[in-house]
């Protein structure tokens, strides 16, 4: 009997000894989420503010690809509980916007950060949201309209854009937000000219000749950068109209600008 009791008195003691069943494991991110956008210009069409806010963005949680969760609202800094899996590898990536080739309505904000989390661990993950897109934008000098009927610049060569082109039109106010690859990409301009008949280029056998085009590149453009293009007349009067044209370029995220004179060509 004695011997009995000892017996079921171990068996209880070493079932005592497994461990409880705690349930899954947890972790928790602290989530600080920014948005950069180095354009600095507000327009009728567009408040470059509003992606500076991330109360609207919408915020993804990741593993493997797949989307675990997915959530909107005030999310600058937001504590955020994680099941853990045998997988403890994660994405958090953040967007706001529409992504298009060009637009001059919307433009697309969009930052991610990949990290381990482990059970009972408190994270803090940093996101930085930025445009992938570049602006452009064209100013052409008052003076354009004396000597000028019409003028315009069109701008093409990015992979977004393919074979299509945007034009900066005379009288245009609204920049350009281009999509482009996250290294940069080179972009090709097109400045074309009418000029007004008493301003017109005289040939060499007497006819006028009132258009002309003038191309360039900007050479590299990266997202989150701008680029602008001043362009300004100079008339010199030599008795057969000689134009020659000043072209600014001023790279925005950098304030540096560069000043240079490029005569026209006429076709």
């Amino acid at each position: 009997m004695a011997a009995t009791l000892l017996a079921t008195s171990c068996l209880s003691e070493e079932q005592n000894l497994e461990p409880k069943n705690e349930g899954s494991q947890k972790g928790k991110i602290v989530l600080n989420l920014s948005a950069e956008t180095n354009f600095n210009e507000q327009t009728r069409a567009l408040n470059e503010e509003d992606y500076r806010n991330t109360f609207a963005y919408t915020v993804r949680l990741l593993q493997d690809g797949n989307v675990l969760e997915t959530w909107t609202g005030p999310q600058s800094t937001l504590n955020k509980e994680i099941e853990i899996g045998q997988n403890n590898f994660y994405t958090v990536e953040a967007f706001y916007g529409t992504e298009y080739p060009a637009s001059r309505n919307d433009f697309y904000v969009y930052g991610r950060s990949s990290f381990e989390l482990k059970g009972k661990e408190q994270k803090s993950v940093n996101v930085l949201c930025y445009p992938t897109c570049g602006k452009l934008s064209v100013k052409f000098d008052e003076s354009m309209d004396t000597y000028y009927d019409n003028y315009s610049v069109t701008y093409g060569g990015t992979q977004a854009l393919g074979n299509n082109h945007i034009v900066w039109a005379k009288g245009d106010s609204e920049p350009w937000y281009v999509k482009l690859n996250s290294a940069g990409e080179k972009i090709t301009y097109q400045i074309d000219l009418t000029a007004k008949e008493e301003y017109a280029h005289v040939n060499a056998d007497g006819t006028k000749q009132a258009t002309g085009t003038y191309t360039g590149e900007i050479t590299l453009l990266k997202p989150n950068e701008a680029h602008k293009l001043t362009i300004k007349p100079k008339y010199m009067s030599d008795g057969v109209g000689t134009f020659t044209l000043d072209i600014t370029i001023d790279e925005s995220t950098n304030d540096i600008t560069k000043n240079y004179v490029v005569p026209v060509e006429w076709l």
